[in-house]
């Protein structure tokens, strides 16, 4: 017993629903079956009783009125001589056969042929019964596998005089009822037949959908992140499934706003560090500043007439750093003021490709491996600003010499879209893994170090994710993974 209860939790619940229906059913029409066939049986013996109660009445008001029509007083002795003439009238009128015993049980009159020897007495148990009762008494016996009832019961005179024991064998003929029965059988099965057939398949579908239900619910729990938007789930049922969904559209309410707090705090830490970043970098270009204005004070000499050329190398030089602390806050400002978001449901396999398109097409390919359109709910600016500072990271990546391949592939998986903008760069090195989303500043003029700064905040605001690797070969591929609309559905 718990081997196969073992067995039945071990497979599917969409199995288990279906078997649990189709049981159910079976259960009912077994049950309805068996019910019938007891009402038929109840409803046979109903039919045979009843009509052999008319027959007994029938026969024993005829008996009577023969009596009390017999010129003389009938009794034990005469009984016989009254009934004779008249016994195989009254058993083909009613038909059924009549015996006829004494008091003592012993047979007088009958009107069959042949009767066989053990009915030629009345049984000594029906005997005390009807000494004990003066009642009818009923006996069901088998006889060449018909079933019998005899009724035994007094006869009595105008006198209420008992004058002789009446017996009538009522055969259980039962071969129309059971043609009726056997045809009642067949419309059943055939009845049956169609409701398994159409149970089948409300089973089947129901337990579809249950478990369908149950499976989408599995799937968004599989998606559910920590950091990030999820999306609760639309459930119009009210079912014991509901209870379920409710619980976890509340998790999932509660999940947001703590992701909103931690991304809070994770945009202020950012800030921060963006800030000491830009006063590390500011007192890179103001130190050397300081410096050549101590010297040129140190060393100016009024009247000297070299005094010219020498104002002329520190204005270059101060022009120059003043051009890099500039370049330091423009690089701040594009990472600081991000325009108003205007989110709508935009096709980003369209707006990818026009993003690309200020692109050389020799150096950035774009293969996406699914269809338009594919729905999410973004703003194209913010979607331009991530793609293109991906492929620019991705081409300054390139070292000098080596032709670029930058390839921008796009895909769907489980309700996300995944965007994929791989290099044939250097790749990422080990100290840098950790560092890489950080927003820096640096000197060089590859790049300014907020840009994938810049991804990362806004891929995170939308309820995505960013992530990287080093290709195999060479280069590194930036994994970017967004949530689909329901238009999609």
């Amino acid at each position: 017993m718990i081997k196969q209860g073992f067995l039945f939790n071990r497979i599917s619940l969409r199995l288990r629903v279906f078997v649990s229906l189709i049981i159910i059913i079976l259960f009912t029409v077994g049950t309805l079956g068996f019910l019938m066939f007891l009402h038929f049986k109840q409803t046979a013996e109903t039919f045979h009783k009843n009509r052999l109660l008319r027959k007994e009445k029938t026969i024993i008001e005829t008996i009577d009125y023969a009596i009390t029509d017999y010129p003389e007083e009938v009794d034990e002795r005469n009984i016989t001589d009254v009934l004779k003439p008249k016994i195989f009238e009254f058993s083909d009128i009613n038909d059924i056969h009549i015996n006829l015993y004494d008091l003592k049980g012993n047979l007088m009159l009958t009107s069959e042929a042949k009767i066989p020897e053990e009915r030629k007495r009345v049984p000594a148990q029906i005997m005390s019964i009807l000494s004990m009762t003066n009642d009818r008494v009923e006996h069901i016996r088998t006889y060449d596998k018909e079933t019998y009832i005899t009724v035994y019961t007094y006869l009595y005179n105008i006198n209420q005089k008992p004058i002789a024991i009446l017996s009538l064998p009522y055969m259980h003929d039962d071969s129309f009822q059971k043609q009726e029965f056997f045809l009642l059988i067949e419309r059943f099965l055939a009845v049956v037949a169609f409701v398994i057939f159409i149970g089948g398949l409300i089973a089947w579908w129901l337990s579809k959908s249950v478990t369908a239900r149950i499976k989408e619910i599995a799937e968004r729990l599989n998606q559910t992140h920590v950091v990030g938007h999820n999306r609760p789930i639309f459930y119009d049922s009210n079912d014991e499934v509901k209870v379920l969904v409710d619980s976890y559209n509340e998790m999932v309410l509660k999940l947001n706003e703590q992701s909103e707090q931690l991304l809070k705090i994770e945009r202020e830490e950012t800030w921060r560090e963006a800030a000491r970043q830009v006063a590390h970098e500011l007192k890179n270009p103001l130190t050397p500043m300081r410096l050549q204005i101590q010297n040129f004070n140190r060393k100016f000499e009024a009247g000297n007439p070299d005094n010219k050329e020498k104002v002329d190398e520190l204005c270059k030089g101060l022009l120059k750093q003043i051009d890099t602390i500039t370049g330091i806050a423009e690089a701040f400002s594009d990472f600081a003021k991000m325009p108003v978001r205007k989110d709508e449901s935009i096709d980003i396999v369209e707006e990818i490709s026009l993003a690309l398109e200020m692109f050389d097409e020799k150096f950035v390919k774009y293969t996406p491996e699914i269809e338009s359109p594919l729905y999410i709910n973004f703003d194209s600016s913010y979607l331009v600003r991530v793609i293109t500072n991906l492929v620019k990271n991705a081409l300054q990546a390139v070292p000098f010499g080596r032709t670029p391949e930058v390839e921008v592939k796009i895909r769907e998986n489980n309700g996300n879209v995944n965007i994929l903008v791989s290099d044939n760069g250097t790749g990422i090195s080990d100290e840098l893994i950790d560092r890489i989303f950080e927003p820096k500043f640096t000197t060089k003029s590859s790049g300014s170090g907020f840009g994938l700064a810049m991804v990362k905040k806004i891929v995170e605001e939308y309820g995505g994710n960013i992530r990287f690797r080093n290709n195999s070969h060479e280069g590194a591929t930036f994994i970017i993974s967004l949530p689909l609309t329901q238009k999609n559905h």
